[in-house]
């Protein structure tokens, strides 16, 4: 995940020492008795997705990137606490008002794809959340059939797509980027890929080789595709990927330009403070 929210103790039963798999999936519905196991809850984030939004980090997470700047959130935790969808729709619902949506991070959401699922067909179901977006924050690990179990109850998917060159891509996760990429094609057919964010990584992923990589990938599924550029950040970083310098605001920008020269009509770099 890639959130940069502040992050609250959540309130509940608490966590396993071992964290939950995928589970069955089935139709998505209405169902406040499912539960999440929740790292922590932002009532207002504006950084993870688009406008206000009330935003439930997720514990647990299938990889374990040297750029993650919540590594506590990838392994069980005791501080984690099982809530329920109803315990979490209660503390949405008095700031509903003043959200534009909902977003489900982690560590990796879609590690709990049933328990995202049934919140969000929860919110849908609800007259006093139905004006709300769901959107889920995701490592792209999830197959197309989880994918499409989500898809009628989420408006999109804010993707990490680390790297397209497989060498790369495991150099900072320490797995290969497979599915990944087929992530990219199965939301982009689905209508659900809201963006794709790309961490700037001086001479890792912002090499001559990587980024035409990378703008070839998503072009040859859609140039118009919105990419992300979040600058690396040393920030709740652990020691492997400390080695790596924190990116220069030139550097965003020569990527920016080098993706748009490739093709990319979509490019969003952070805005210069």
């Amino acid at each position: 995940m890639t959130s940069t929210g502040t992050l609250r103790e959540a309130q509940g039963t608490p966590g396993p020492t071992s964290l939950p798999d995928r589970g069955t999936l089935a139709r998505p519905r209405p169902d406040g008795s499912a539960r999440l196991l929740v790292a922590s809850t932002e009532p207002v984030s504006v950084v993870d997705g688009p406008g206000a939004r009330f935003t439930v980090f997720l514990q647990g997470c299938n990889l374990d990137c040297a750029t993650c700047h919540n590594p506590t959130l990838i392994g069980p935790s005791r501080f984690a606490r099982w809530r329920t969808v109803a315990g979490l729709v209660a503390e949405l619902a008095p700031r509903a008002p003043f959200l534009r949506g909902v977003t489900v991070s982690g560590g990796e959401a879609t590690l709990q794809v049933a328990g995202v699922a049934a919140l969000f067909a929860t919110v849908r179901a609800d007259p006093r959340l139905a004006h709300l977006t769901t959107l889920v924050d995701s490592n792209g690990t999830l197959d197309t059939a989880g994918w499409h179990h989500l898809a009628p109850v989420m408006d999109g998917v804010l993707l990490d797509v680390k790297a397209v060159g497989a060498d790369t891509h495991r150099r900072i996760t320490g797995q290969g980027n497979r599915a990944v990429l087929a992530s990219v094609r199965t939301l982009h057919r689905l209508d659900r890929l809201t963006e794709v964010r790309l961490v700037v990584i001086e001479g890792l992923t912002d090499t001559d080789e990587e980024l035409a990589r990378y703008a070839g990938f998503i072009a040859s599924v859609d140039p118009a595709i919105p990419v992300r550029l979040l600058p690396f950040r040393h920030r709740g970083v652990r020691t492997p990927g400390r080695v790596w310098p924190e990116t220069s605001a030139g550097t965003v920008a020569h990527v920016a330009a080098t993706l748009r020269s490739h093709g990319l009509t979509d490019v969003r770099a952070p805005t210069a403070r």
